[in-house]
């Protein structure tokens, strides 16, 4: 059995009235780093802002040559339109809004297209992952609603893919630049690449693993983003990648893990209160410096000081509207 990886980035689209999506490029190198520093095997290939015709291409031919045993790792981190014919499309950096609103659709990659070279693969262990920007063609004005993107999610999943969904609504607008936060591909890889997310402790990490851990940030950095797990229960419970389970580091963060779930965190130096004692002495038996408790210590709570960015994030978009003379 082999292993390959297809991550795509398409970061900004033709039409301006679309924001740069700068992390779309970004979840494809922190995942790619993950891959490859997890010794699985990977053979990683990368896809950031690429024409149409050669991404689709590219695509096309990555399910297509493959083996039957093989497992294939698939990233599209962009913005995803659904359509006036209730249908989806892959945006593509030439991707454009015409001036009646409407997708230009020859400019897209649809998603049947990519459903049915899925299909059509041979490979029998899919997974799939959309960290995308869903968007209504119409939803371009800020009125339009938010709508669910579950039935197709369901269409998409078989009984040798799974599909992991960072968020299962279309939006307006991404989150802003400005804002210092992970994304749930950036948690995967984290996941993985730390080990934290192997919560059996056996040394190896399944996609339903990789998806609760990154699930339960986010949980925590930003409740709204609701990311989902689609398919095949075989698939995601076979083991995707290998990693480390006895190091100091790897026991420390695990504990760490589990103490957040039910210690008082100091919000405004983000730091663990409750069972300090016995962390320090844990801590003291496995051989950790004080430096490097404290790093990965700050890596745990991150989903915390995230949620008090967006707090405030929120908090000035409102004194901000208040001051213009909004009135709800």
């Amino acid at each position: 059995m082999d292993k390959f990886a297809l991550l795509v980035g398409v970061s900004q689209c033709a039409t301006t009235e679309l924001p740069t999506l700068r992390r779309a490029r970004t979840n494809g190198e922190v995942l790619k780093r993950s891959l490859q520093a997890t010794n699985a095997g990977f053979e990683v290939q990368t896809l950031y802002d690429l024409p149409q015709l050669d991404m689709a291409t590219a695509i096309e031919q990555f399910f297509r040559h493959r083996d039957g045993d093989d497992q294939i790792f698939f990233l599209f981190s962009g913005y995803v339109f659904k359509d006036v014919d209730e249908e989806l499309y892959l945006a593509t950096p030439t991707t454009t809004i015409d001036d009646w609103g409407q997708l230009v659709r020859a400019k897209t990659i649809p998603m049947r297209f990519l459903i049915n070279i899925m299909d059509a693969s041979p490979a029998w262990r899919q997974v799939i992952i959309f960290d995308a920007c869903f968007r209504l063609t119409q939803g371009i004005a800020p009125d339009e609603p938010e709508i669910l993107m579950e039935e197709w999610f369901n269409e998409m999943m078989g009984d040798r893919r799974v599909i992991l969904t960072a968020s299962t609504y279309t939006q307006h607008e991404p989150e802003p630049e400005s804002l210092d936060a992970w994304s749930y591909t950036r948690y995967i890889a984290e996941g993985a690449a730390t080990g934290a997310a192997d919560t059996d402790f056996d040394g190896s990490l399944t996609v339903k693993e990789l998806h609760f851990y990154a699930q339960r940030k986010l949980r925590i950095a930003a409740p709204s983003q609701r990311p989902q797990f689609y398919g095949s229960e075989a698939t995601a419970n076979q083991m995707l990648l290998q990693v480390p389970c006895n190091t100091p580091a790897v026991q420390y963060r695990q504990f760490l893990e589990k103490l957040t779930e039910t210690s008082e965190i100091d919000l405004n130096e983000f730091r663990i209160l409750t069972g300090r004692n016995r962390l320090n002495a844990f801590r003291q038996h496995l051989g950790i410096s004080q430096i490097e408790a404290a790093e990965i210590e700050f890596e745990v709570l991150r989903p915390f000081h995230e949620h008090q960015q967006r707090k405030q994030l929120f908090q000035e978009y409102l004194a901000q509207l208040t001051e213009e003379g909004y009135e709800p």
